[in-house]
């Protein structure tokens, strides 16, 4: 089990790197990455995944992440402007990329069903 739970954590190390190649996104400034972190291993579990879904995984849980800090500043100040660009955020849509790519997309599309209701959901918070 513990071999499982280190794969688990190093796919996260590398699917962290790959947002930091990608985007020059530190991961680990985010104040929300932990718990990112500690859904990712949650939901993956004990089940193998590649390289690519995992990828997908970690950029679906930072953007929701994202989305969650912009619902938290509109909350607090009404008037703050959200960005025009979220439905095509560069994030987003390398998380879409690396999920094509995943040769266990079926599996993939199981592990992120609550990720994408809670994205659409803070999406529609934002509007």
């Amino acid at each position: 089990m513990m071999n499982q739970t280190t794969d688990a954590l190093a796919q996260w190390d590398k699917a962290c790197k790959a947002l930091d190649e990608e985007f020059q996104l530190s991961a680990s400034e985010l104040p929300t990455i932990e718990t990112a972190k500690a859904l990712f291993i949650q939901l993956v579990g004990r089940r193998e995944i590649t390289q690519e879904a995992a990828n997908a995984l970690m950029f679906s849980l930072y953007f929701s992440g994202y989305l969650s800090m912009l619902v938290a500043f509109k909350r607090q100040t009404p008037d703050f402007e959200v960005p025009d660009y979220l439905q095509t955020h560069p994030v987003l849509e390398a998380s879409n990329r690396w999920a094509q790519l995943a040769t266990d997309g079926h599996l993939l599309l199981q592990l992120a069903q609550p990720i994408i209701r809670d994205t659409q959901a803070l999406l529609d918070a934002l509007n």
